[in-house]
C-alpha cells in the first residue's frame, strides 16, 4: 500500500481492486438514482465496466494505471433519450498499491484542489444506456455492449479532436466487467480476449 504520487502505477490491477470498484460503483448508482436524482433508473442497471487504460493494464500488465475509468450501463427507457452523457463524477479510490495521481505543473482543472487531496487514484464515473430491457441475460447485455463498442470502433477519426463519441474512445483500448459479480473480470473488449484472472 502506498500514497506515493506517480503519473502511472504499474502494480497489477487485481480481482480485489475490481471488487473495491464495485463498491464505489454501487455508491454512485445510489447517488444517481436517489429521490432527488433519477429514481426511475434504480432497477435498470445492467452492468458496470472498467475501461480504457486501466482495463488495458489489467490485460497486459504494462500499460500502467493513470486514472480509473468506470462505466455503468443502464437499460434505456423506450421513448426517453438518455440525456446524461456528460455526467461524470470523480471519487477517491483510496490507499492501495496504485498510489495516487500526480499532475503536471501546467495541468489545470477546476477540481484539481479536491483531487490533490485524494489518498488514492482518481476514479472517473460515467454512465450510458443500452437498448436492452431490464433483467436481460448476461449474454444479451454483453452482446449489446459489444455492438455499441463495435459501432464506435468502426467510426473514422475526424478532426473533431476530443469530440469523438464515447464508444469510439472506449473501443481504442479495453473493457472488463466489474458487475454483475458472476461476470467480474470477463473481457468485453477486445472481444477475442479471454477472462484474465489476477
Amino acid at each position: 500500500m502506498t500514497t506515493e504520487a506517480t503519473e502511472r502505477s504499474y502494480a497489477p490491477l487485481t480481482d480485489a481492486h475490481l471488487a473495491h470498484l464495485s463498491v464505489i460503483a454501487d455508491e454512485d448508482h445510489r447517488h444517481f438514482t436517489r429521490r432527488q436524482g433519477r429514481p426511475e433508473y434504480s432497477a435498470r442497471r445492467l452492468c458496470v465496466a472498467l475501461a480504457q487504460g486501466a482495463a488495458l493494464h489489467r490485460l497486459d500488465g504494462t500499460t500502467g494505471v493513470k486514472d480509473i475509468d468506470v462505466w455503468t450501463f443502464y437499460a434505456a427507457i423506450p421513448g426517453q433519450p438518455f440525456a446524461f452523457g456528460q455526467r461524470k463524477r470523480h471519487v477517491d479510490f483510496g490507499v492501495s498499491e496504485h498510489g495516487r495521481n500526480s499532475y503536471p505543473d501546467h495541468f489545470e482543472h477546476r477540481q484539481l484542489p479536491r483531487w490533490s487531496r485524494f489518498t488514492g487514484r482518481r476514479v472517473d464515473l460515467m454512465i450510458r444506456s443500452l437498448a436492452v430491457p431490464p433483467g436481460a441475460s448476461s449474454d444479451a447485455i454483453l452482446d449489446a455492449l459489444r455492438r455499441w463498442l463495435s459501432a464506435g470502433a468502426q467510426r473514422r477519426r475526424t478532426d473533431q479532436g476530443d469530440k469523438m463519441p464515447s464508444n469510439w474512445w472506449l473501443a481504442q483500448k479495453a473493457v472488463v466487467l466489474i458487475d454483475p459479480i458472476a461476470d467480474r473480470g470477463r473481457v468485453v473488449w477486445p472481444a477475442t480476449m479471454p477472462r484474465v484472472p489476477v
